[in-house]
């Protein structure tokens, strides 16, 4: 009868393994209040429930054992819910995630084991050295999958295909292998087969789930980019409107002065100095030829913009090929550019660093793009581009529509941070 109640270990191991390698997957999201102690408290629990699940387990029918394995890995997520804070269904994606990287571990001392020490019924090997070699390899794969897959898990889309997907490949995987342990024929290359079986399903759906993720976010980023660019073509068209209108009420504020220049020649009459009007008429007349209309226009819209917010725009250009890129996207990328700058240099309390500089070159076959400007603070980076603290809807995708615009080119960019000076470096081939 003792012998009925021995507990085996199997499905206490099993969850304990489980639970470091959902870890991976969810150690970066934000934790509820008192983690330490809910973590702890469920994480003994299960460990009870465990070992009462696994209570006269060698003679339990292998579906019974399918019954507890996902007992288990449900077990599982509560104790991740309850500690993390985070969606359930993003819970769930990465604990199937943990299941998967769990398996693949498992699976690899299997076949590690075969070949060191022989088949599992002959194994003549001392206990510790097992163990040893069970949780070096689990180390070693843990790490190699958090690599691969779990660092970056933080922002991960709780896509739904991804989760059943997933779900429904690692569960078959652990089918497939409770049939394999439970009606052992004795063949090591058949178990061999099915271990790696088993590894390259696992390793599929972790892809899988990361490809759809990825997918799904550069699909949304891709239309957030696309309505940045239909939102800048209208304001391109309103302010080609409002120019147009500026440049006839500009044209008839000329005439006026010359009339009124000419009247008081003529009648001989003492009129103020109208020199400083004329200059600052002159002032709204192009000072920058790119050959591109286009980003003529917005150069000079972005002047009044800047002295507006009491910043300094400086801009030069040694070139009039920017008519040879498509103007909408050129007006794209120096907008987005030119604002991300104008946005810092606001923030920017020292009114000698309020600026804003652009200057364009041709070097050789090439036209070279450099803005820079002061900002105040912290600069973080991801994915080698500055982040934006901003929740707006779109913010945050300036640098990375840039970017777009300049692969689009095939052109190269290049960020620079020096002290307080943000720098922007752009090369695109003509």
């Amino acid at each position: 009868m003792i012998n009925y109640m021995i507990i085996n270990y199997e499905l206490l191991g099993y969850f304990v393994e489980l639970i470091l390698a959902e870890l991976l997957f969810l150690h970066a999201f934000d934790k509820r209040a008192l983690f330490a102690m809910r973590f702890m408290v469920a994480t003994v629990v299960g460990m009870l429930v465990c070992s009462l699940l696994g209570v006269q387990w060698a003679y339990r029918p292998t579906l019974l054992k399918f019954i507890c394995l996902l007992v288990v890995i449900s077990i599982s997520v509560f104790d991740m819910y309850i500690s993390f804070h985070a969606r359930l269904e993003l819970i769930i994606s990465a604990s199937i995630a943990g299941v998967a990287t769990q398996h693949i571990a498992n699976k690899t001392v299997n076949i590690l084991r075969i070949f060191l020490f022989g088949p599992r019924d002959a194994y003549s090997t001392d206990l510790w050295i097992l163990l040893l070699t069970e949780v070096t390899t689990l180390v070693v794969i843990y790490t190699i999958i958090y690599f691969l897959f779990a660092r970056n898990y933080g922002a991960v889309s709780n896509d739904f295909r991804s989760i059943l997907v997933s779900f429904v490949i690692v569960i078959m995987c652990i089918g497939v292998n409770r049939l394999v342990a439970d009606h052992n024929i004795s063949n090591i290359y058949y178990e061999v087969a099915t271990s790696i079986y088993a590894i390259l399903c696992c390793f599929f759906s972790l892809t899988i789930q990361f490809y759809i993720y990825k997918w799904h976010e550069e699909k949304s980023e891709s239309i957030i980019i696309k309505n940045l660019l239909d939102a800048s073509e209208k304001q391109y068209e309103q302010w080609k409107s409002m120019e147009e209108f500026t440049s006839i009420k500009i044209h008839d504020l000329k005439h006026m002065l010359d009339r009124v220049e000419r009247i008081s020649r003529e009648d001989n009459v003492a009129i103020p100095d109208l020199e400083p009007i004329r200059k600052s008429i002159e002032g709204f007349k192009p000072q920058v030829r790119t050959g591109n209309e286009v980003i003529d226009i917005l150069l000079r819209n972005m002047v009044s913009l800047c002295l507006q917010q009491d910043i300094r725009f400086n801009c030069v250009s040694y070139t009039d090929m920017l008519g040879n890129f498509d103007s909408m996207s050129l007006y794209f990328l120096f907008a987005n550019a030119i604002d991300n700058a104008r946005e810092a240099a606001d923030n920017v309390t020292s009114a000698d660093k309020r600026v804003v500089d652009l200057s364009l070159k041709q070097f050789g076959d090439s036209i070279v793009i450099h803005i820079w400007n002061y900002f105040d603070g912290n600069i973080t980076y991801e994915d080698a581009l500055p982040t934006s603290t901003k929740s707006d809807a779109g913010h945050g995708y300036g640098l990375k529509s840039i970017m777009t615009i300049v692969d689009s080119f095939e052109g190269v960019m290049s960020t620079d941070v020096d002290g307080d000076c943000f720098h922007l470096n752009i090369i695109l081939p003509l």
